[in-house]
């Protein structure tokens, strides 16, 4: 499977090197791109025992999804790394991306009284009461890849979906010159990540006053459900020139609409996140570009963000995550 890491930025590395006692980090799978994670020691965490280990629990969304598995394997990674510091206990709902499952897994690591719970919510509303029972409980919480609307967050490590989303658009509209009909596929309702890309998707869209939005639909960041969508859409439309959807999984469901439906040499496809399948499809020329997050130095850097604070050391409140535009060029 395709993993784009980027390297640990020096600074994380002596900081996790200190605090775990280890003289060598090793950045190829750790990523970064992002602040120095820690700072002054400020004395408020829980600081472990000799012969102790934090316990944190990794909640994802899905394991179904190949996404999320890159980053359960970049946070079982962080555990064999660290494995005389901490231990990862990976958790996720049975049913893909269902918030009263991943609530529910929260509270089973209340019961189980883990040190910290490092979750990328399935709902960023619906997680909350969740997170403020966890604090509450004096379990430490850090969001990865999604963020949550409320509860103490001690850091949220992960992508500026507002730029994804800016940064997605402009790279579809100046593929067709500014000038085109379009669709954007949404994720799911009340989930920040796909709310803040649909944002910047339409920020740029003011910028381009020769590119008109058809329509706007989610597709709950399943591959069926988009090409359910736009199944309807290339039904309803008789002119598309562009389609951006915003994971990889509605993108792949959204150009196999559109070449059963025989339109895929009029139509220029983008999504987001990259693995195998995508590499594919970009370099069969079925998606024109796609956009890259590093996931796996999301789970990473959460992870290890976690374990600072427990240790007592301050932390950003926020730790961007670079993304990048992918074509089939950077495949060759």
């Amino acid at each position: 499977m395709f993993k784009k890491l980027t390297a640990v930025t020096l600074s994380l590395a002596l900081a996790a090197a200190s605090l775990v006692g280890c003289s060598n980090v090793k950045g190829t799978n750790a990523g970064a791109g992002t602040t120095a994670a820690a700072s002054d020691q400020s004395g408020g965490g829980q600081t472990a025992s000799a012969g102790q280990k934090y316990k944190i629990a990794f909640i994802v969304k899905s394991l179904q999804s190949a996404f999320f598995i890159n980053m359960t394997e970049a946070a079982e990674k962080c555990g064999q790394d660290y494995a005389d510091k901490i231990s990862v206990e990976i958790m996720a709902p049975q049913t893909p991306f269902n918030i009263e499952e991943q609530i529910q897994l929260v509270e089973q690591c209340i019961t189980n009284k883990m040190d910290a719970i490092v979750i990328a919510p399935c709902d960023s509303e619906g997680i909350v009461p969740a997170i403020k029972k966890a604090n509450d409980a004096g379990i430490l919480v850090v969001t990865a890849n999604t963020k949550a609307n409320g509860g103490d967050i001690v850091s949220y490590v992960g992508a500026q979906n507002f730029d994804v989303g800016y940064s997605l658009a402009t790279a579809l509209f100046e593929k067709l010159g500014g000038q085109g009909k379009v669709i954007l596929i949404e994720g799911k309702a009340g989930n920040s990540t796909s709310e803040e890309r649909a944002e910047g998707f339409k920020e740029a869209l003011k910028e381009y006053p020769g590119i008109e939005l058809l329509a706007s639909q989610p597709a709950d960041w399943d591959r069926a459900s988009a090409m359910t969508v736009m199944e309807n859409c290339l039904q309803t439309y008789d002119q598309i020139d562009g389609v951006l959807t915003l994971t990889k999984d509605m993108g792949l469901g959204t150009i196999e609409a559109i070449k059963s439906a025989g339109r895929d040499k009029e139509i220029v496809s983008m999504t987001f996140d990259v693995d195998d399948d995508v590499i594919s499809a970009l370099k069969a020329g079925d998606l024109y570009a796609s956009g890259n997050q590093n996931e796996q130095s999301q789970a990473y850097i959460a992870i290890m963000t976690a374990v600072f604070a427990l240790d007592g050391y301050k932390v950003d409140s926020s730790q961007i995550m670079p993304i990048t535009v992918v074509t089939a060029e950077d495949f060759q």
